[in-house]
């Protein structure tokens, strides 16, 4: 399989050494989790791969994402697959040193994230308005991403503009900071609610019924 060794930063084929399959009973797409070597530096790679198959044309596994070794960007799988693909590219764009690439797809990648929230306004200013009004985003991740969506029309429409690559590292990490706010804390924290509003609450002990035994002796009660 050909893929980056991020220990050696060389395009491998790597050699398979181990797999697992991973399902989430209907619903979510199954994942692959391939283990790897790097024929290079002989460093271990663990991938994960999500099947975008049907019962028609069977299993189809998505482009390789990297999930060891480590690195900070990370997008929940119960994604729509057209967001993951989108900030998959921005970050095949900022490894191969194409920054204002990478500005743009992570623009991209905020408009994918309106429309997965049914918000397609006339344009991605009032489309993240739109989420911000409606509490699905709070003050600073608006700001955030109506700061990267200027940035992505600068890159996509500055014949002369470039984004360096500090502008572009953070554009990408605050893309993926709203991709696990939205896909993954939001929705586990709506699940906890959820979870707490049929708890019951813990009946209170019987009250101790006390006794008043005057001068009495127990041998007389």
């Amino acid at each position: 399989m050909i893929i980056e060794c991020v220990e050696c930063r060389r395009h491998v084929d790597a050699s398979v050494q181990g797999a697992f399959l991973r399902t989430y009973g209907g619903r979510a797409p199954s994942s692959l989790f391939s283990l790897l070597a790097c024929t290079e530096c002989f460093s271990p790679i663990l991938i994960r791969q999500t099947n975008i198959g049907n019962i028609a044309e069977g299993d189809i596994w998505d482009t390789p994402q990297l999930v060891f070794p480590t690195t900070d960007l990370r997008i929940n799988p119960k994604a729509p697959q057209d967001i993951r693909l989108a900030f998959d590219e921005a970050s095949n764009c900022y490894r191969a040193n194409a920054f204002t690439a990478s500005a743009i797809m992570c623009r991209k990648t905020l408009e994918g994230i309106c429309a997965a929230h049914g918000v397609e306004e006339r344009n991605l200013a009032r489309s993240l308005q739109k989420m911000h009004e409606q509490g699905l985003i709070d003050d600073r991740l608006y700001e955030w991403s109506d700061l990267m969506r200027t940035a992505g029309n600068e890159a996509a429409h500055g014949v002369g503009l470039s984004i360096q690559r500090e502008d572009a590292k953070d554009i990408l990490e605050f893309t993926n900071a709203i991709l696990d706010y939205l896909f993954s804390y939001r929705d586990r924290f709506e699940a906890f609610k959820d979870r707490r509003k049929g708890a019951r609450p813990v009946e209170n002990a019987p009250a101790t019924r006390t006794m008043n035994l005057g001068s009495e002796s127990p041998a007389e009660i």
